[in-house]
């Protein structure tokens, strides 16, 4: 009897902990969920070209001095270089294979994402991602170009 109100003061315990991880806010803590209406998409989409064109070429920086030496190379919140604290990024990521991205956020499996095309395309971009979730595919994202560079020719 005594084992059996042990466990169930556990499973409350950790259920009330959980609960309160969240904090009545969807978008931050235990749980929290990325889709378009994300703070994080709002912040971003109010970015200047002239904002998301230094996002592109600081990012490339990093990715041509590491991804050469490094087969990945992350660069977590207090290690991002100070020329890109207005974005308020939790992570950016370099990758020899893929290239580089951005965290925004991380809710576990769900993220607010940057992706960068490569350097050297006819047309750089940087495009956003979002959670899309549906009851055939709970990893669907949405994406939208959010930068196009026009000017190489």
């Amino acid at each position: 009897m005594m084992h059996k109100i042990r466990y169930i003061l556990l499973a409350v315990t950790t259920v009330l902990f959980c609960v309160s991880a969240c904090d009545g806010d969807p978008y931050h803590g235990f749980g929290c969920i990325a889709p378009e209406s994300h703070p994080a998409v709002t912040r971003v989409r109010s970015l200047t070209p002239k904002q998301l064109e230094t996002v592109f070429i600081e990012v490339q920086k990093l990715n041509k001095i590491h991804s050469q030496e490094n087969y990945q190379m992350q660069f977590y919140k207090a290690e991002i270089p100070e020329s890109l604290s207005f974005l308020n990024a939790e992570l950016i990521r370099v990758y020899r294979s893929k290239g580089p991205y951005i965290i925004l956020a991380n809710c576990l499996d769900e993220r607010i994402e940057l992706t960068l095309s490569e350097a050297e395309e006819s047309e750089p971009t940087i495009t956003l991602h979002w959670a899309e979730p549906t009851s055939k595919d709970p990893y669907a994202k949405g994406s939208e170009v959010i930068w196009r560079n026009n000017s190489q020719e």
